[in-house]
């Protein structure tokens, strides 16, 4: 365990994300209100124990109970009353492109049902079997990011697998039918810009206003966040010790090894071969 936490540690020194994601567990006692904060992310409530009684947008008073998953998208109106003692797990994200993408979105809108209906969706075996690894790390008290994107991913690939695009359209329509906002649109396309001149062209921005929102999203320049989207990437690449030094070289456009073992120390402090070593727990 002390090893575990002691790579955990070093990994999240050098990493850095621009999504959010967090899992709650929670637990309230019969004739509760339940509120949700963060009503600018979506959740999704995965119901352990107990009954609720959930009124959400246009919906009112629907009882759900153990067993019952509920999608609830960003900015609702949502009351939610427990008849017995309730037990949850609570996933707040707000990285809705990735996990649009990750469930095939044009299939999905493909399947979408013009008339809502109420987001709940039974827990089977499969995402119960994510679930309970979740909530053995989270009461041992292991957390952290990577933990938390490492089992937001997992339990996306089980909503894919084992669950209809019938289902998951009528469950995540409230995703499917909002725009991309500005941060999410260009989290999902910056990658195909080299410099902010090319990452304006495809917001279809002047870089004027482009440096002015991202001062509002970002609270940061294009250009300096573009810089530690590379440094991210090359930490990433480094940690796979798989991946040969020359190919990194050639994939950020490093013009020699010393021109990238000088960017490692200026961004890492070390050298290239030190930091992929010090990544690796010291390891060869």
């Amino acid at each position: 365990m002390k090893s575990f936490n002691q790579k955990n540690k070093l990994m999240a020194k050098y990493y850095n994300s621009d999504f959010c994601i967090e899992f709650n567990i929670k637990q309230e006692r019969k004739g509760k209100t339940i509120q949700i904060k963060e009503m600018h992310l979506n959740h999704l409530l995965f119901i352990l124990e107990g009954e609720l009684n959930i009124s959400y947008n246009e919906f009112r008073n629907h009882l759900c109970t153990a067993g019952d998953m509920i999608f609830i998208s960003r900015d609702p109106s949502l009351v939610a009353e427990t008849y017995t003692e309730v037990s949850y797990l609570l996933l707040s994200f707000n990285n809705q492109i990735q996990l649009l993408e990750q469930l095939e979105l044009g299939d999905l809108k493909e399947y979408a049902s013009e008339r809502n209906i109420f987001n709940k969706l039974d827990i089977r075996p499969p995402l119960q079997g994510v679930l309970d690894s979740l909530l053995f790390y989270k009461r041992n008290k292991i957390n952290s990011q990577l933990l938390d994107e490492a089992k937001q991913k997992e339990i996306f690939l089980v909503l894919k697998t084992f669950y209809t695009k019938q289902e998951l359209s009528r469950f995540l329509k409230p995703i499917l039918n909002q725009e991309m906002d500005f941060k999410a649109f260009v989290i999902k396309h910056y990658t195909n810009a080299k410099n902010v001149e090319e990452l304006a062209q495809v917001c279809n921005l002047s870089i004027r206003s482009l440096t002015r929102k991202f001062k509002i999203y970002f609270d940061d320049s294009p250009y300096r966040w573009m810089l530690k989207q590379k440094s991210h990437h090359v930490r990433d690449m480094l940690a796979d010790k798989k991946i040969p030094m020359q190919q990194i070289i050639k994939e950020y456009g490093f013009s020699s090894p010393a021109h990238f073992t000088t960017y490692c120390k200026k961004h890492f402090g070390m050298t290239p071969s030190a930091f992929r070593k010090e990544l690796n727990g010291g390891g060869k």
